[in-house]
This record gives structure tokens, C-alpha cells and sequence, in this order.
């Protein structure tokens, strides 16, 4: 499946359900998201595909603590231009100036709005820190919802029906971790419609996945040596595709459990509009 200068200026435009529960001890969170998305493919210039995803609309159900944080920054994310990596996935994100300008407006309200919070400054630096980063912040989005579903690391894949073939993700921002990198298995196949799915199923990658760090996290906070640490790992995607290398219709679920300690729940749906 490819695309080229003759799709120049096509669009697709998309509504974005998400649902996240979690928790974490005794502490318990959950959110809903609701947004709608355009993507416009705008050059393929040199054999690199350029793409603006714009998302004028976003609503999310939790506005405390980090939730907080993630609404008051959505505007930062109203427009990314991007590239796409030659494995088909979030490349380079070419409008980053234009971003970090908009977050260095916003820093003075966004700082008096949360001037009472003990670890404001954290977070402050901390999005300091991925501006200056240009690899660091493409990755941040680059297995991140919706830019997975986008740009899910298939357009560029020679597909054979009914075969196997592999792939890579990452569960962000895991606990004591970095990330959680997930193995996938990948598979098209064409329905009675004539329409083609994709089925991705995850596996942890035990040999990149820093599960010591994990485990010495936990047992110190449960200040018990022979508590359970083994993260268990639920993951897959499902893709129904137009003509077009874009999808009709995504589904992406994880569900990351350590028992008695974490339990991490996603849902997301991306349908074309």
C-alpha cells in the first residue's frame, strides 16, 4: 500500500473515543475522551510523507491532578504537522517551533493557574525539557493516542493475506519504567465486503522491558520482598481499511495488571467521520 503526490490535499476527517481506568494501590482514576480530528496529507516530497492532523475538538471527563494538566495543554496539540518515518509510523514533527512559541504563551497562565500545587515545577520543567528534545517529544506522540491509530506502521508494509508479520509499540510512562515495548504479530485479511483488516496482537518484549526496575519499585512500596511484580499484558489493535491506505474504522485495548498493585485499562476507537 502507497501514497504519493497524486493524494496530495485528500483528506480524512474523524471522531476519537477513549476510556481509561486505572489503579494504583488504593487510588483509583478514570477518564473519558471525546475529540474529532482532521488529516490532511499535504506532499510526499523526496519519499517523505508530510501530514497535518488537526484536532478542533476535545473534551475529557477528568479535569484533577495529572488530568488536569493533560486538558489545559490539549491546545498544544491543535495542530501537528509531521512526517512519517520509513517504517510507516509518527516521524518527524516539522511545526515544533510554532508549538513551543504557543507553550511559551500559555506558560505564564497555566503557571499562575496551578501556582498552589507542591509539584507544579516538575511538570513545568519537565515540558520545558521535551521542547528542547525534537526526537524525545516526536516519540512522546509517536505511540500515543490518536497518532498510533493514524500512523500505525501499515502504509508502507508489503501485506501477504492470511500471513504473519511483525511489529513494535509502547505503553508510555509505565511505572518505574520508561515504557513497556511490545512485540506484535501482525495479520491482513480481506472480508466477504472486499474490504481488508488488520488484526495486531502485543506481547512485553521481555528483553528490553526493565521489569527490575519495576520490581524493586514495588516491593518497596509494599515493603514486602516476595510480593507479585510480574506485569501481565492484554494488547491488540484492529484496522478496517478503505481503498486508501487509511483506516475506515480503529480499535486499539490494553490492559497492563501487576495483582494487587496496578491495574492499567484502555479503550480507543477512531472512525472515519
Amino acid at each position: 500500500m502507497q501514497i504519493g503526490e497524486e493524494n496530495k490535499g485528500e483528506f480524512r476527517t474523524y471522531s476519537f473515543l477513549r476510556e481509561e481506568r486505572s489503579q494504583f494501590q488504593g487510588f483509583r482514576n478514570e477518564n473519558y475522551i471525546e475529540a474529532e480530528l482532521k488529516v490532511t496529507f499535504l506532499t510526499a516530497e523526496d519519499g517523505v510523507s508530510v501530514f497535518k492532523v488537526e484536532m478542533p475538538f476535545y473534551k475529557q471527563s477528568n479535569k484533577e491532578s495529572v488530568y488536569e494538566w493533560v486538558g489545559d495543554l490539549h491546545e498544544l496539540r491543535s495542530e501537528i504537522i509531521c512526517t512519517l518515518n520509513e517504517e510507516g509510523y509518527l516521524g518527524k514533527i516539522i511545526n515544533l517551533h510554532e508549538i513551543r512559541n504557543k507553550w511559551e504563551q500559555m506558560k505564564p497562565d497555566v503557571i499562575k493557574k496551578h501556582k498552589d500545587e507542591a509539584h507544579k515545577q516538575i511538570f513545568i520543567s519537565g515540558i520545558d525539557e521535551l521542547f528542547e528534545d525534537e526526537e524525545r517529544f516526536a516519540l512522546a506522540l509517536r505511540y500515543a493516542m490518536p497518532y498510533l491509530m493514524l500512523f500505525p506502521g501499515i502504509v508502507f508494509k508489503e501485506f501477504k493475506k492470511d500471513v504473519v508479520s511483525e511489529g513494535y509499540r509502547e505503553l508510555p510512562n509505565f511505572l518505574a519504567a520508561k515504557n513497556v515495548p511490545i512485540i506484535t504479530e501482525e495479520k491482513l485479511t480481506q472480508l466477504e465486503s472486499g474490504q481488508y483488516q488488520i488484526d495486531i496482537k502485543g506481547d512485553i518484549d521481555e528483553e528490553k522491558f526493565e521489569q527490575d526496575k519495576v520490581t524493586a519499585m514495588i516491593r518497596i512500596l509494599k515493603n514486602r520482598p516476595r510480593v507479585p511484580t510480574q506485569l501481565k499484558l492484554q494488547y491488540m489493535e484492529r484496522y478496517l481499511l478503505e481503498d486508501w491506505p487509511w483506516s475506515e474504522q480503529s480499535m486499539c485495548m490494553s490492559l497492563a495488571e501487576i495483582p494487587g498493585t496496578l491495574y492499567r485499562e484502555e479503550k480507543n476507537i477512531l472512525k472515519a467521520l
